[in-house]
């Protein structure tokens, strides 16, 4: 009796390890994502955290890859433009999880997303998103295939 539930006691580890980790891998690839295409503004990471056929929804606006680079080359111009390429700009990303789950190849992941914006070091924007996300797990490990994003707006 005693092997059969230190073996469960097992089995329900190992269970619970590979949903952390697999968690975990989830959330890296979200922070990795706006770190490197947002905050970094390179259009050049879309494919390495997008599939094919991404969509992204946002403010009633409905985006795919060309249009996420077309909006990254358009904040690019605007922070290298005359009156600002004075001036150092920076996104800085922080989430706060809320849940997420895998079912096969396919990961969920619901969090917070917060941005802060500064100019020469001073902040200019703080902005706070409730997110959702559908990712694909990949040969190159999980891509992002849907994003839903909406404005937390501040309550009076």
């Amino acid at each position: 009796m005693k092997k059969i539930g230190l073996l469960l006691l097992v089995c329900f580890v190992q269970t619970t390890f590979a949903q952390n980790s697999e968690a975990i891998e989830l959330q890296k690839t979200i922070e990795n994502s706006f770190r490197e295409i947002w905050s970094e503004l390179d259009e050049n990471q879309v494919e390495k955290f997008y599939t094919p056929e991404f969509i992204l929804f946002e403010d009633g606006e409905v985006y795919n890859l060309d249009s996420v680079k077309n909006v990254i080359r358009s904040q690019k111009e605007q922070f290298n433009s005359e009156e600002n390429k004075a001036h150092k700009f920076e996104r800085f990303n922080r989430f706060e999880f809320i849940r997420s789950e895998t079912e096969g190849n396919t990961g969920f992941i619901y969090y917070h997303n917060f941005a802060d914006f500064t100019m020469d070091g001073t902040t200019i924007a703080n902005i706070h998103w409730l997110e959702s996300a559908v990712l694909t797990r990949t040969k190159q490990g999980w891509k992002i295939k849907f994003l839903h994003s909406t404005l937390v707006k501040d309550k009076p």
